[in-house]
């Protein structure tokens, strides 16, 4: 995200400046000319999706602390608990209250199916990796809230600091300076091995699903051949029991026949009723896999937040190796500046794609559990 700093001749050698960390082609139309990357039906309909009520409700939940009752603190001063279990914790108490519909309908819906169908597994495996989706998502808010902090002494600073940095005073530098070895300090909070697992979850689910699909779709198809069947065989037992009336044993025959095809019609019939039934369960289910590019989208962000820390820190550090001269700490500062906007920017595109994300799970969710609901009252 840091281009080279740009020295004068008073300055170290530009071999021993940190290695180039380039910007990547989306920063550097931000910063030279700005072409819109996307259609005008994608930006339009982007723009319809962050100003839907459902995003901001979902925005609010998120961003809204906690505030816990009289019974939690009582119980957080009785409990010397971890700081992970507590996050865990956090976590899930958004959760029930974000996603929706949320665990205990899902699992509630699910206990009057059966646990043994193919059906059963595919569409419970998609409220797993769509709560995992959504665990993900708020591990990713609390890291952009991480670096807000992370940065924000800096970034603090560099608004009052004056415009021209060959002008700072060595005070300054030295502020600067101190803030530099706390910045140093921090890890990269955009460190997610996840995605590629996540993305394999969902490419393998909704290959079963796709696998099944056809299969639900052929057994259709049979029952509808059949259906034909069963009404040709009405037609030709009443021809064959009005031509052949002489010969009493087929007569007989046809006559039992003829009886028996008005309840195959009616069987063949709930069976496919039952199939399509389940083929609009399954296209619900694939469908919901599509939140696989809203991950994708958020992958891409947070490789390039991770690369821009990195960045950063190699600059700081540069500039730490020099101890408090002034010239290294003014051209640190001087780049900061720079790409203080892209940065900022990119930690609000990825945390509005996270709630875009958790918006279109929520669709998912509810459309294939309603398909569910249905299939169970019809049945």
């Amino acid at each position: 995200m840091l281009q080279c700093l740009s020295f004068n001749s008073s300055t170290p050698s530009p071999r021993n400046l940190p290695p180039p960390h380039p910007l990547s082609p989306h920063s550097q139309e931000e910063e030279q000319t700005p072409t819109p990357s996307t259609s005008p039906n994608v930006s339009r309909e982007y723009d319809l999706a962050v100003q839907a009520p459902s995003f901001n409700e979902i925005r609010t939940m998120i961003q809204t602390p906690h505030q816990p009752n009289h019974f939690e603190i009582q119980q957080q001063e009785q409990q010397n608990a971890d700081i992970e279990d507590d996050e865990d914790s956090h976590h899930r108490n958004i959760l029930t209250q974000v996603l929706q519909p949320n665990p205990n309908s899902v699992r509630e819906t699910l206990a009057n199916a059966k646990p043994e169908s193919t059906l059963t597994r595919l569409v419970s495996s998609y409220f797993d990796h769509s709560e995992t989706t959504s665990h993900l998502c708020l591990n990713l808010i609390d890291t952009v809230n991480r670096a807000r902090e992370m940065y924000k002494p800096i970034f603090d600073l560099i608004s009052v600091l004056p415009t021209d940095c060959s002008s700072l005073s060595q005070p300054q530098c030295d502020t600067a300076y101190d803030l530099f070895i706390k910045f140093n300090l921090h890890d990269n909070p955009f460190i997610f091995p996840h995605f590629n697992t996540l993305r394999n979850s969902f490419s393998d689910l909704k290959h079963q699903i796709q696998l099944d699909r056809r299969k639900c779709r052929h057994r259709i198809r049979l029952f509808r051949n059949a259906t034909v069947g069963c009404g040709i065989c009405v037609l030709a037992t009443v021809s064959v029991g009005v031509v052949t009336a002489v010969v009493v044993a087929t007569h007989a025959f046809s006559i039992g026949f003829a009886a028996m095809v008005p309840y195959c019609i009616p069987f063949q019939k709930r069976r496919k009723m039952k199939e399509l039934a389940r083929l609009k369960q399954l296209d619900a289910a694939e469908s919901g896999t599509f939140v696989v590019n809203h991950v994708n989208t958020i992958d891409s962000l947070v490789d390039r937040l991770q690369t821009a820390v990195e960045g950063d820190k190699a600059y700081v550090r540069f500039a730490l190796e020099r101890g408090r001269d002034r010239h290294p700490i003014q051209e640190v500062i001087k780049q900061l500046r720079k790409t203080q906007p892209i940065f900022e920017q990119l930690l609000k595109d990825l945390e509005q794609h996270i709630y875009l994300c958790f918006n279109t799970v929520n669709k998912a969710r509810d459309a294939l559990l309603k398909e569910i609901s249905l299939h169970q009252t019809v049945h």
